[in-house]
Formats: structure tokens, sequence, C-alpha cells
């Protein structure tokens, strides 16, 4: 009886254990906080670095960057943003607007990228860089979009902050910071 009991006390805590209590783990679909979530969608998608962006800028093989970011963010500054003479230093490449809470609605209405962006819609196969501000909300809105298909999408790692400053250190997300 005294062994059933050990065994079953064992058997207890190592389910326990493997079940995951802890802060970073999901359990189903829930999770503990929102860096957790953001861990897990990161492990799920790829960012790109500040270098190989800039790059894909340069050799004119990005058409379409979307800032996740709300638009009072936007409007104080966003990349390839042009000059005082309406220059961008990438002008063949175009970076929209478009708030994460209504990412989901507008990517594929292309009535909202031909009337309100002035941009052609991006197809589901076309290479597309979305950002925030530290990388975040990004990651969140790059896994929502390979669920709805899309199979050519990153992160930029780091995001905006990461842009306007290249020599600053990556940060993990903080669970209050909105990335």
């Amino acid at each position: 009886m005294k062994k059933q009991f050990i065994i079953i006390t064992v058997l207890t805590l190592l389910l326990i254990v493997l079940s995951g209590c802890g802060e970073s783990f999901a359990t189903g679909e829930v999770f503990a906080n929102s860096k957790a979530l953001v861990r897990e969608a990161k492990a799920g998608i790829t960012e790109i670095s500040y270098d190989d962006f800039k790059l894909m800028m340069e050799e004119e093989k990005l058409r379409v960057v979307i800032d996740v970011r709300e638009s009072n963010e936007f409007d104080e500054g966003f990349i390839n943003q042009p000059d005082d003479e309406d220059e961008y230093p990438y002008p063949e490449t175009f970076t929209v607007n478009i708030p994460r809470g209504l990412l989901e609605f507008k990517i594929g209405d292309s009535s909202y990228w031909d009337e309100e962006l002035w941009v052609e819609m991006p197809a589901k196969d076309e290479p597309i860089v979305l950002y925030c501000k530290s990388g975040g909300r990004s990651a969140l809105a790059v896994h929502t979009l390979q669920l709805m298909g899309y199979t050519n999408v990153y992160s930029l790692q780091g995001g905006y902050r990461i842009w306007l400053d290249p020599s600053l250190p990556i940060e993990e997300e903080k669970s209050d910071s909105g990335g």
C-alpha cells in the first residue's frame, strides 16, 4: 500500500512538471501573459534583422512594409519616410499603416488598398515586412497573417526603435509594453 502511494505521488508530481506550470508555458490555448504569447508567436514566424531588411529595400526586393502601430505612433515617424523634398530613401518600397487591430479586416480588402493606402494590395506570396515599436505586435501580426495564408511575411526584429538606432540591443518584450 505504501509503495502504491509513493508511485501515485511521484506520477502526480511528474504530471504537474510535464504540464508546464510556469508562466512561460502554454496549456492548450491559454498563455500566462502577453510576454509568453509573443514568445510563442516568435517561435513560429521569421524575424528579419535590420541589415537584411535594409538590404531587401536597397535591392528593391520589397514592395510593401506594414507598420502595425497605432495611427498616432505612425504620424510621429515611420520607416522610409520622405525627406523635406518628398524624396523617399527607398522609392520602390511603400510603407503603409494598418494598425494591428484592423489588420485582419484590411489586409485582403482591395478597395481599402486602392482608395485609402494608394498601393496595390500584396499577393499572399509576396514578401511583406511588418514592424511595430519593438517587435511584439508585429510578431503577433505576422503569426495572424500566416494563419490567413500569407507565406512570405516577416517581423522586423527590434521594430522601429532598431530602425532609428541599429546599435541598440534587441530587448525582450515586456508584458505591458505594447511592443
